[in-house]
């Protein structure tokens, strides 16, 4: 399975009206922006900037790369513990069996 496969699983707590950028788009860009060296939101919004062309290859962004402020807004809304699950399996599929 991809990373986005695994990111299916990854629930957050965002009313239905709060939700313009997708959460599975927004995970990509920070798990992306994180293995490319980003140290802050900052630096994932300038990543996101950087590479869209490329980030847009593998998701819709159809509201375009969000602010470092969006960003952060939406981690918060994300249960952790859905995402190191979605995370531990995507490292270690072996922790799935």
């Amino acid at each position: 399975m991809t990373l986005i496969e695994h990111l299916t699983v990854v629930e957050e707590t965002r009313s239905s009206i709060n939700q313009r950028h997708d959460l599975i788009d927004v995970m990509f860009l920070i798990i992306s922006a994180i293995m490319a060296g980003a140290e802050g939101w900052r630096d994932i919004e300038t990543y996101g900037d950087a590479k869209a062309s490329w980030l847009k290859q593998y998701r819709g962004f159809e509201h375009g790369i969000p602010r470092r402020h969006t960003i952060a807004r939406i981690l918060r809304t994300v249960v952790a513990e859905s995402l190191l699950e979605a995370l531990m399996s995507w490292v270690n599929p072996r922790s799935q069996q």
